[in-house]
């Protein structure tokens, strides 16, 4: 029966800690009224109709009327791509990722437009490719549960009905979980600086100065790590390892800059 009265006690307040940081989050997008609802299948309508430049123009409107939602910029993203602007293509389903980091219908237009534009595509490894499977966020999350767990079993002494110390077993796995998601916490706040280049004829310069030598044209698309910025001009590095300096109205962050010292 104690333990009983232990276990409910740790799920009350789990849940009240979900209920926290669900309050205290403000979500990444508005939930959309009826007239938004209906913006959205007008927009799907014209899609379907082959009127994307038109359906990417309600989708717009929507997403600054209320906010935007993982389906909204994946649709948005198809507009883009029908109409051949690869960066906003891009820049809109990496976007759509972050917000539903495992749909495979994403995932798999993104990957499909990268490869018939002849953009690189970096060879993830098994880290980061289960680091996508959840975002920021959640993955923080998890690890504070997992911490908060391993701590109640710590400090009420838990035992087994064979009287051995719970820790031993549950405190173990609790501990694994909570390096996974540290792990993938990690990896997804390093891609907090990843922009899309959207400018066409887009030069790499070996300084931030208009004047300054090309390096080479880095292609519209491409995705590229945000290093550090000087005037006008962001230092970058793609993912085929080139670094250099661009201007910063050609890159676009897939998940828009809170501070005032990245360019938006």
């Amino acid at each position: 029966m104690k333990l009983n009265r232990y276990l409910v006690l740790l799920s009350a307040v789990c849940t009240a800690l979900v209920l926290f940081c669900s309050s205290a989050c403000p979500c990444a997008f508005a939930t959309p009224g009826q007239s938004a609802e209906t913006l959205f299948q007008q927009g799907n309508d014209l899609y379907g109709q082959g009127k994307y430049k038109e359906a990417q123009q309600i989708y717009s409107r929507i997403i600054a009327e209320d906010g935007f939602s993982g389906p909204l910029l994946y649709n948005l993203a198809n507009c883009y791509a029908q109409t051949g602007r690869t960066g906003q293509a891009i820049l809109n389903y990496e976007r759509a990722l972050r917000l539903s980091p495992g749909d495979s219908d994403i995932r798999g237009n993104l990957e499909l437009l990268r490869k018939n534009r002849g953009l690189f595509q970096e060879d993830l490894p098994l880290v980061r490719r289960l680091a996508s499977l959840l975002d920021l966020d959640q993955w923080t999350l998890s690890a504070g549960l997992m911490f908060m767990l391993l701590t109640f079993i710590n400090l009420a002494g838990l035992r087994l009905s064979n009287g051995r110390p719970m820790r031993r077993w549950v405190g173990g796995l609790c501990l694994l979980v909570m390096i996974i998601a540290s792990t993938g916490a990690f990896c997804q706040y390093r891609q907090l600086d990843e922009a899309v280049v959207t400018g066409n004829d887009t030069h790499l310069l070996l300084s931030p100065f208009p004047a300054a030598s090309s390096v080479e044209t880095i292609q519209e698309g491409r995705k590229v790590h945000y290093l550090s910025k000087h005037g006008l001009y962001a230092l970058v590095e793609d993912e085929a390892g080139r670094s250099g300096w661009i201007e910063t109205n050609a890159i676009s962050f897939i998940i828009e800059p809170a501070s005032p010292d990245r360019p938006k």
